[in-house]
């Protein structure tokens, strides 16, 4: 299995606590945001990062179910 990373729930879910953490961050910029192009952006970014985060809590549920 060349190039395969396995990784640990623990690494999931700091990944999963990243994202969300970015994702707020960027909704709060989006609030904030003098102008409707940059609102638009921080918000696609917020919807991306909170994709990927609930992407990796599907990870951990397969993982604990397994």
């Amino acid at each position: 299995m060349r190039g395969v990373v396995v990784m640990g729930v623990g690494e999931l879910q700091s990944k999963v606590e990243k994202y969300e953490s970015r994702a707020s961050k960027c909704e709060a910029q989006a609030r904030e945001a003098k102008d409707k192009a940059q609102q638009t952006f921080y918000e696609v970014l917020a919807a991306y990062y909170g994709s990927l985060a609930t992407d990796f809590r599907k990870v951990i549920e397969k993982r604990n179910v397994a």
